[in-house]
């Protein structure tokens, strides 16, 4: 297949230079807190990044910008392995002595909103708890999006990156243009940032623990516990703006479009985000019961605060807790499994299978047994009033199927790192939805009970999960190599 390699090298360059300029907020961080070697890391990866990615954007001009559909694919693999490597720099340069293995992982579960660690955060200097939760925001939202909202040259070729990075079953664009598209997404997450910081002020929390758990909470990817600052100042206040805003986070954002708009009829019509709030709901409550019931969780106010705030991490893959789960009844960690499975809303900054896909798996089950009682009847499948096409069904199916068939695979491979068949699933299902967390020994995200290669192998399930696993499963596709049969 013949790639279009100054796209692909312009794209990449744009990256580097967002990335280069966004550590800059670490180095005055580092400088602040009279951290040297670590300001002297950030400084050497900024000047490298900035200075390659203005190099490659200067010298891969091109006069044309049409791409096939395959290369938007390996766009965002190249891109995302980029930032993976990218970001584990300042992990090595930090003068703290952290292996590669601690340091590859600690990036891709930032930039993949994972909140999985290996490294305590109470170890880690502060400017680089600031970088990890500054990735967190960045790859939360994705940073082709951002590429091509700064640098709309990609014109309608955009479509196709986006649609590649951005999680779901389709990009939904928002204006006639993809780069105006990006540019509205980001803007609604830039406000939203702002005002989940803005209510963490009051608390206890210090300005910068405020703006790192922000950061962390919006984009799902749970909460930077540095120094203990969350145990010591989680009280309900500040639990249910944690929830409030991973909620919020998870939403599909084009939710907030409509409501900009005033188009109120479509936010309150909408089958994914009555169905997402719905197994909230419905979650908090039996949840709620069954630690009431089971005894030994406090009064029923305190259950239902924790039932709700545990809920919404686990449907938004937010990840954080509040308690310790493994002492929850087997009903309750039930119900958080399947929630972490379904995921949050598409084309948001949430992970896992996707409401709606749930939604519409659903909806062809019933339409099969429909079609078993009238084999003959025309039966489309209905979404918000409009039929779902063979295609979009096919995907859903395919996909589930793909996320399920890695899961097992991925368990097996798991396996031969000789932890408990619960630690063992849990620890696949936290890396391949992003949640990043589950029971057993991970609890609260603690993966440093594994080996370099089971810490390898799991960031690699995270980037997969990330990439809902077709831009690395292409790679290895024949189809995908040869031009003859790669269509646009």
């Amino acid at each position: 297949m013949r790639l279009n390699y100054r796209v692909i090298r312009h794209t990449i360059s744009i990256i580097l230079l967002i990335i280069g300029i966004a550590m800059f907020f670490p180095i005055v961080c580092a400088v602040y807190h009279d951290e040297t070697v670590p300001a002297q890391g950030f400084f050497f990866s900024s000047l490298c990044c900035v200075g390659l990615g203005a190099l490659g954007i200067r010298f891969s001009r091109y006069k044309t910008t049409k791409i096939k559909a395959g290369e938007s694919y390996l766009i965002a693999f190249i891109g995302w392995i980029s930032v993976s490597i990218i970001g584990t720099v300042p992990y090595l340069l930090s003068g703290c002595g952290y292996s590669l293995s601690d340091s590859i992982f600690e990036s891709v579960s930032g930039w993949t909103t994972t909140g999985a660690w290996v490294i305590p955060f109470e170890t880690l200097p502060i400017s680089v708890v600031l970088w990890k939760s500054i990735t967190n925001w960045l790859g939360g939202m994705g940073l082709l999006l951002l590429a091509i909202s700064f640098f709309p040259v990609l014109g309608a070729e955009g479509q196709k990156i986006a649609t590649a990075e951005m999680p779901g079953t389709a990009f939904e664009k928002l204006a006639s243009r993809t780069s105006q598209t990006a540019i509205i997404s980001y803007v609604i997450y830039i406000v939203m940032t702002a005002l989940e910081f803005l209510l963490l002020l009051p608390t206890n929390l210090t300005p910068l623990e405020a703006l790192t758990n922000t950061l962390s909470t919006i984009s799902t990817a749970g909460l930077l516990n540095v120094n203990n600052c969350i145990n010591l100042h989680m009280n309900t206040y500040t639990k249910l703006i944690f929830a409030i805003f991973s909620i919020v986070g998870s939403v599909n954002f084009v939710m907030y479009f409509y409501i900009c708009t005033g188009k109120w009829r479509k936010v309150f019509r909408n089958t994914e985000l009555r169905v997402f709030l719905g197994f909230i709901l419905v979650g908090s409550i039996v949840i709620t019961g069954s630690l009431y019931f089971s005894g030994g969780h406090g009064s029923l106010l305190h259950c239902a605060e924790d039932a709700f705030t545990q809920t919404v991490a686990y449907s938004a893959t937010s990840g954080f807790e509040v308690d310790n789960l493994n002492l929850w009844p087997s009903l309750a960690k039930f119900i958080l499994m399947t929630l972490i499975i379904c995921g949050g809303c598409g084309n948001s900054t949430s992970g896992s299978i996707k409401i709606i896909r749930v939604v519409i798996f659903f909806k062809l089950i019933r339409r099969g047994v429909y079609k078993r009682i009238h084999p003959r009847a025309i039966k489309p499948v209905m979404l918000d009033n409009h039929p779902v096409s063979t295609t979009t069904a096919s995907n859903v199916t395919v996909f589930i199927l793909l996320y399920f068939a890695v899961f097992v695979f991925a368990s097996i491979v798991m396996s031969l790192e000789n932890q408990d068949m619960e630690t063992t699933f849990f620890t696949v299902l936290a890396c391949i939805s992003n949640n990043g967390t589950g029971f057993g020994k991970i609890i609260g995200g603690d993966f440093s009970m594994f080996s370099p290669f089971g810490r390898f192998f799991s960031a690699i399930l995270m980037l997969g999960g990330r990439l809902e696993f077709y831009s690395i499963i292409m790679l290895f596709s024949p189809s995908f190599w040869n031009s003859d049969r790669v269509r646009s």
